[in-house]
């Protein structure tokens, strides 16, 4: 499928400082792309040259093909296809749910503002709060109505910066569902910038790695988390062995690699086996024992359903490291 904004080339600088560097990246329509990093890496940035708020200083933007303008060439900056979900809701306070959504309607219609409400009501399950203040919401259900307000004129493109970060995890969790649910019923695409690789991981059909204004890494949820390919990518994602060359050996890997990754889920202890490995500690995470063990000179942790006295290892899975 041919992409509905694509981002060509995008290098934009502050006071002489690269903040993004030769950015290239595509939405489709009913996908959701997550853009994840660090904060300072130049996420927010890019979002608003996205959205034709900021002008780059050399790339292009295409939004179905078409070149966009930024500031300096348009009277009134931004386009009607593509819209914002902002981190900080950015409600109309003093009024109800209702009247929020419809301040965003107040060109068309009453007939199609009244038909356009409910079925956004319905979309974001938030029924029972059309006539409900603003101020009396819970988080999860202001980021809902500011999604719904963002949503009203039916823009190709939704973009969000950082929308869980007010949230609690069952009001972040539901609000994953419903975000993916969106994309996919209304074919719109979804740019979402999240500094937390659990969001991602659980939203994303694609994710591009921003780090230092650069993206470092793209690809599938699935590709990238077993082949980061960089240390600072496999980092961001959660805690993980890295091996040397000089030990790769030792752990039955057959690799020429300089360094390689291996997650703790993916080496498993053979107790039947008789070994020389010892357990260091063993700490009860929740849904699993966290065991650091000792085998070959080496310190490894491994995720497992239970503390292991010692006992063989056997790697699943290892990712090279650049």
């Amino acid at each position: 499928m041919n992409p509905i904004l694509e981002a060509k080339n995008i290098t934009k600088a502050y006071e002489g400082r690269a903040i993004l560097e030769n950015i290239s990246l595509d939405l489709v329509k009913g996908d959701v792309h997550v853009l994840l990093g660090p904060s300072g890496s130049g996420k927010t940035s890019l979002l608003r040259i996205l959205a034709g708020l900021l002008d780059s200083d050399s790339g292009e933007v295409l939004l179905d093909g078409e070149a966009i303008e930024g500031p300096k060439d348009r009277l009134v900056p931004g386009y009607e296809e593509i819209s914002i979900a902002h981190q900080d809701f950015k409600l109309k306070h003093k009024m109800s749910v209702f009247e929020n959504i419809r301040y965003e309607l107040l060109s068309y219609t009453k007939d199609y503002q009244l038909e356009r409400i409910e079925t956004l009501l319905s979309l974001f399950r938030i029924q029972h709060l059309r006539d409900k203040d603003i101020s009396l919401l819970s988080g999860g259900e202001k980021q809902r109505v500011a999604i719904s307000r963002a949503m009203a004129h039916e823009p190709d493109v939704l973009l969000m910066d950082e929308p869980f970060s007010n949230l609690d995890l069952g009001s972040k969790s539901s609000l994953l569902r419903e975000i993916r649910e969106l994309a996919r019923k209304t074919e719109t695409a979804i740019l979402l910038v999240t500094h937390d690789t659990r969001d991602a991981l659980q939203v994303a059909d694609k994710i591009s790695v921003l780090h230092n204004g650069s993206l470092i890494r793209q690809g599938t949820p699935k590709e990238i988390y077993e082949d980061p390919q960089k240390e600072i990518v496999a980092t961001l994602f959660g805690p993980y062995n890295v091996i040397e060359q000089k030990n790769i050996e030792k752990l039955g890997i057959n690799s020429n690699a300089k360094k390689v990754g291996i997650w703790p889920e993916n080496i498993l202890v053979s107790e039947d086996i008789e070994s020389d490995n010892q357990l260091i500690s063993s700490t009860f995470m929740g849904h699993y024992w966290k065991n650091v063990i000792s085998s070959q000179e080496l310190e490894i942790v491994q995720y497992g359903t239970r503390p292991y006295s010692s006992g063989s290892l056997t790697i699943k899975s290892y990712f090279t490291l650049e």
